[in-house]
């Protein structure tokens, strides 16, 4: 939870975000555990990007930070295209 803070972005916005049918934008392999890169959207209409890692019943939030430009833009668009 100390890299989220460091983001000034508070655990329950991350778990309001996932919570809201996030768009799952890729994996990514980390030393072996599978990491899967989200962008979500809080009740208050913060996008935020999400990576999580599942470990066994659990899901283990690695980090949450505000998206760029780009990140915001393609977000958009895959809520257009009804991702």
């Amino acid at each position: 939870m100390r890299k989220i803070r460091a983001h000034r972005i508070k655990p329950e916005e991350v778990e309001q975000g996932l919570s809201n049918s996030p768009v799952l934008i890729h994996e990514q392999d980390v030393q072996g555990e599978i990491r899967y890169v989200y962008y979500c959207e809080t009740d208050s209409g913060r996008l935020l990007a999400t990576i999580v890692a599942e470990r066994g019943e659990k899901v283990r939030v690695v980090t949450a930070y505000d998206p760029d430009a780009g990140q915001k833009r393609d977000y958009l668009a895959r809520r257009v295209r009804g991702e």
